[in-house]
């Protein structure tokens, strides 16, 4: 395993910044409001450009909520190291500018002066961001009008709906001089009934469970449907957690995140309820890995002492310490979809919306993906149904397909789960490319 040092580099700002790893970079916290403090950390990219800022701004945000996009998004899907600290040889920062950010705030190096400061709605997290993301210009002004490009991943793409509206609005205003291009949707939490009403189906079809335990699954699933229609939206979120435990039973414990992953053997966690338990199952975002190489790092212990030193983090903040309180504040906006977000960028806005799916997800599925894409309502909703859907080849291997109109499109991706980016990234350049021009 490489032993990277903290390094202390002079750059062209005028000031000392500790660093980890031997990759440019940028750190700080911006105080969206009071009491409130969201941490971003950025990487240069490492494109032979004359100019960084030749190469777009690429935001990751990961789902949970109460995932941290500086540990998970960073060390375990696309950041420039690894997880054994060795150097990605597929990273994101090749290409682009990339932007973690522990996102609501309470999420990974994020943190509030009291609970009471944690944010409870879609919108909340939104304006937070919006916040986050002036200041970050005020810091790094270089980057004004440079293409921005959003890229959520699971609950992440569901939050970069309504932060997506926002900076747009206040680009039109003239309060933020962001260049906001695209927002993508990776294995996203964007219906959460569509979702859980069709993990049924699914494991039926792929012969992972028997049809009464599909039975099982879905008398659950239409429980958490009822709920949400009247309006029950916290025990409509309960009942979610119970389907998921339901799935469990049915399928002795399938991996959420990708259904053909061997899973080792393990007792159920009967010390938890059901809502803990797939609670803390989406904060990890990788809760059945089996594996994972022997010289990797745990990643609460990487980031709570080599990079919590590196980066100057404050003594009081513990990396992940808040991960199941932003989830609890959240649990009355969780089962909410944002479609209706959706259609106002595909109606008001030329920004470019891409969905990717990965075909082994199950918790974001594939088929409850195109349930809700295909009752959109966008002046080129008819055309983009009648659109051919096209092979994705890439170095003489089909990845997946791809389907557009105008500035929406749907990328189904093989042999990849929720974490796409990590699971296929042959495939991933397809829609970096067709979104960016670069990948």
């Amino acid at each position: 395993m490489l032993f990277y040092l903290l390094l202390l580099t002079l750059f062209t700002n005028q000031y000392v910044e500790a660093q980890f790893g031997p990759f440019r970079q940028a750190f700080d916290y911006v105080t969206v409001r009071e009491g409130a403090h969201m941490f971003y950390w950025l990487f240069y990219t490492t494109a032979s450009v004359q100019n960084y800022t030749d190469r777009p701004l690429v935001v990751w945000l990961q789902g949970g909520p109460g995932g941290s996009s500086t540990g998970i998004g960073n060390f375990d899907i696309l950041g420039p190291l690894d997880l054994s600290l060795r150097e990605r040889n597929y990273t994101w920062v090749k290409n682009f500018n990339v932007l973690f950010v522990d996102n609501p705030v309470g999420t990974g190096f994020s943190y509030v002066d009291d609970p009471k400061y944690l944010t409870t709605t879609n919108i909340e997290i939104a304006e937070d961001f919006l916040e986050l993301m002036r200041g970050f210009y005020r810091s790094h002004p270089e980057f004004e009008g440079v293409p921005l490009y959003i890229y959520g991943q699971s609950y992440g793409g569901k939050m970069a709906i309504d932060i997506g509206i926002l900076i747009h609005e206040a680009e039109k205003a003239g309060t933020i001089k962001s260049n906001l291009r695209g927002i993508a949707m990776g294995n996203s939490w964007i219906s959460p009934v569509d979702a859980t009403l069709t993990w049924g189906p699914l494991l039926l079809a792929a012969g992972l469970v028997d049809e009464d335990g599909y039975m099982s699954i879905q008398r659950e699933a239409r429980e958490a449907e009822r709920l949400f229609k009247n309006g029950l939206y916290v025990n409509a979120t309960r009942q979610w957690a119970r389907t998921q435990r339901a799935v469990f039973d049915a399928t002795t414990s399938v991996d959420f995140y990708n259904i053909l992953t061997k899973m080792a053997v393990t007792q159920p966690d009967t010390s938890k309820s059901d809502y803990e338990a797939a609670r803390d199952f989406l904060i990890r975002d990788r809760p059945f890995l089996s594996t994972a190489r022997q010289d990797e790092i745990d990643l609460n212990t990487l980031m709570n002492t080599q990079v919590k030193a590196a980066l100057n983090i404050p003594d009081h903040v513990v990396w992940g310490s808040l991960s199941n309180a932003v989830f609890d504040y959240q649990n009355g906006d969780f089962m909410k979809p944002v479609t209706d977000g959706i259609e106002k960028l595909l109606n008001e806005t030329d920004i470019i919306l891409t969905k990717y799916n990965g075909n082994l997800d199950l918790i974001c599925d594939t088929p409850g993906q195109i349930l809700w894409v295909d009752r959109l309502k966008w002046a080129g909703a008819e055309e983009y149904k009648k659109a051919p859907r096209m092979p994705i080849w890439e170095n003489d291997r089909l990845e997946g397909y791809y389907k557009s109109y105008g500035n929406f499109r749907f990328f189904w991706i093989n042999v990849a789960g929720h974490s796409v980016p990590r699971d296929n990234p042959d495939g991933s350049r397809a829609f970096l490319r067709d979104m960016t021009s670069f990948g």
